[in-house]
């Protein structure tokens, strides 16, 4: 093992070695009067190009604002009839590479992966290069085909993108943004116009009694997010979403690709400068860090193993006055670091022996292992430190899988150490799984770090403004599409309401009518089948004969009209109300005037029962009585209070007009 001193000037060696790759060797020969010269030139070239930068800005805005007018423009029902789903096209764009995926979602828990491709750039060609756009929109073109109408998503670096797991107090609908916004400004210093706020509500939780709302908010900057829209925009590609790679990975685990969306799981990506661990709960992501631990850090491992045995067999070669003379020392002896990467390569594919080209010496897997041991050990602390920070912070649930990412996703001894370390188990990132349907694909990747490098893609591809924060697609556009929706809804309700109001009005109109015409097409068969001839004779008949049929019915009523009054009487007297005695006065005949006589009821009895309920019940009686067809006008000629069976009762008399 390298002392510490040894490391560290080894280090400093490799960052002078690093500033003089980074400094161009033409300018350091260049005379003064040369290099301004040069800076002239290249002074006007970054003025041409920003001047193109602002073109390639107004046609976005340009396109942005036609989009807008188009969709502005779109019917009423589309937003409340739904419309046939879009195919999503999820873009990642790596260092030498750019791979593609395209899924289809056939509904909320059914999806389709239709195809997926990585291209290598062309030889010259990188993100930052010219030409760059035009192999972007090529490949794109025949990666889409023509008349397939298609959501482009890609991802930004998450480097410089913070999230933050919030929870904040339970507040209305209206005050949330701002309640998220001043939560995270407190937490996180950001300048509001150089960086994009946006936040996902996960859900209600409760934190120590106290009813929370568990929020996960992020800023991403705008200058990047720009970029890459207008890169889009320029090639007619324009994006629906642009998002990153951990929200792309949320999507595997929310749609269930991963079948780990219920549990707590680790994602390691091991990059080439930097990894990024994120934690995810239940499918939403909790914690997410960048840490300076990559494969760069391993190779440097093995670049300065080889330069001490390097240096040590130098300074064996040579006498102590020789080395102090050619400088042969830690500090300036030039480690080749491209062969150390091929060595650590070869090392990790499973290349044994592993040769070194200017010296021939064999190299075992095994010392290769051993030179990187150190770095291997940094990172998986710093995995253990993440996991005790979430331990501490978020809940005890301890975690259940850690799911490795790049190019050493399938380096074996890595997967080996890191599980005898961590004592937690650890699997291959894999979004190939049973859950997405295959269509049209022939063959999919065997290896498992074939299979690992398209899950960004894959992640994208799933993407949808509901399932997957987008950072060109922020809650104040959610706020005014759902503004739009809802009157949209409202709007589509009313003429909805209209259409069956009118629909109703036909419908009872048509069977009114037909009633109508079958009533009269009736009475037209009751007269042709009415045949007697109308005359005067006939008409005094009739109503000789109805005068008769009165009178007789009339008479019949008279008769037993006592019997109807005490029917009548029984059946509205309550069971405390005894009758003692019931007189009618039915007034034969009439007064010498012609008048009729008017027709009298007497009704004399006790209440019995409770004395403080005895004037209530009577006065129900009396309504009652009113209320009767057959009397009116009732009223109490007299009332006492008299004793029957030892009990107290109230004795009373009553007068009513018969009808």
């Amino acid at each position: 093992m390298a002392g510490k001193d040894e490391i560290s000037s080894t280090e400093k060696l490799l960052d002078l070695i690093r500033e003089d790759k980074d400094t161009p060797q033409a300018l350091s020969d260049l005379s003064l009067d040369k290099q301004t010269a040069a800076l002239d030139k290249q002074t006007a070239a970054l003025d041409k190009q920003t001047a193109a930068m602002d073109k390639q800005t107004a046609a976005a805005d340009e396109q942005t604002a036609k989009t807008t007018a188009e969709n502005k423009a779109a019917p009423i029902f589309s937003n409340v009839i739904p419309m046939r789903k879009k195919t999503t096209v999820g873009v990642d764009i790596g260092y030498y590479e750019l791979k593609l995926a395209m899924i289809n979602q056939v509904s909320e828990r059914k999806q389709e992966l239709l195809d997926f491709a990585a291209i290598p750039y062309p030889e010259g060609i990188s993100q930052s290069s010219p030409a760059f756009p035009a192999f972007l929109k090529n490949t794109l073109k025949d990666f889409c085909g023509k008349g397939r109408q298609t959501a482009i998503w890609v991802a930004i670096s998450s480097a410089r993108v913070e999230t933050r797991n919030l929870k904040i107090p339970k507040v209305s609908k209206k005050q949330i943004d701002n309640a998220i916004y001043w939560t995270l400004k407190k937490d996180l210093s950001f300048e509001e116009n150089e960086m994009i706020f946006d936040f996902e509500i996960l859900g209600d939780i409760i934190e120590d009694g106290v009813n929370k709302i568990e929020v996960m908010a992020y800023v991403a900057p705008t200058q990047e997010v720009v970029q890459q829209k207008n890169l889009f925009s320029k090639i007619g590609f324009p994006l629906t979403g642009i998002s990153i790679v951990p929200f792309g990975l949320q999507n595997l685990l929310r749609t269930g690709v991963i079948d780990d969306g219920r549990n707590l799981v680790c994602s390691l990506f091991i990059g080439r400068d930097w990894s990024r661990i994120v934690i995810y709960s239940r499918g939403n992501l909790v914690l997410s860090r960048g840490i300076k631990a990559g494969i760069r850090s391993m190779v440097e491992a093995v670049a300065q193993e080889i330069s001490k045995g390097k240096m040590g067999a130098a300074e064996q070669a040579i006498d102590p006055s020789e080395s102090s003379l050619f400088g042969i020392n830690a500090e300036t002896y030039i480690v080749d670091i491209d062969q150390a990467r091929k060595i650590f390569f070869d090392h990790i594919n499973n290349v044994n022996p592993i040769k070194i080209d200017d010296t021939g010496k064999i190299i075992q897997g095994h010392d290769v292992f051993t030179m990187i041991l150190p770095a291997l050990e940094r990172l998986v602390k710093q995995v253990e430190r993440t996991l005790e920070h979430y331990y501490l912070h978020f809940g005890n649930e301890r975690m259940n899988r850690i799911l490795v990412s790049g190019q050493l996703s399938a380096y074996g001894n890595l997967i080996g150490y890191m599980k005898d370390q961590l004592d937690i188990p650890i699997d291959t990132l894999d979004p190939f799984s049973a859950r997405l349907n295959y269509l049209g694909i022939a063959t999919l990747p065997i290896e498992p770090a074939a299979k690992e490098a398209y899950a960004p893609a894959i992640g994208l591809g799933l993407s949808n403004n509901v399932l997957t924060p987008n950072f060109i697609y922020t809650y104040k556009d959610k706020k005014t599409d759902d503004n739009a929706k809802r009157i949209n809804r409202i709007i589509a309700t009313g003429v909805f309401i209209f259409l069956a109001f009118c629909t109703g009005i036909y419908v009872w109109g048509n069977s009114l009518l037909g009633e109508k015409n079958r009533e009269l097409a009736r009475l037209k068969s009751e007269v042709e089948a009415f045949k007697p001839l109308v005359n005067k004779n006939l008409i005094v008949n009739l109503a000789s004969q109805t005068k008769n049929k009165r009178k007789s019915l009339k008479m019949l009523g008279e008769r037993y009209k006592g019997m109807a009054v005490i029917n009548e009487i029984t059946t509205i007297t309550p069971s405390e109300i005894k009758l003692l005695s019931i007189k009618a006065d039915f007034g034969a005949g009439s007064n010498p005037a012609g008048a009729l006589v008017q027709q009298t009821l007497v009704v004399e009895g006790i209440i019995m029962g409770d004395r403080l309920t005895f004037e209530s019940t009577l006065a129900g009686y009396i309504v009652q009585l009113g209320s009767s067809p057959m009397f009116h006008t009732p009223s109490i000629e007299n009332k006492s209070f008299k004793y029957f069976k030892n009990k107290e009762v109230l004795q009373f008399r009553a007068m009513l007009d018969l009808v």
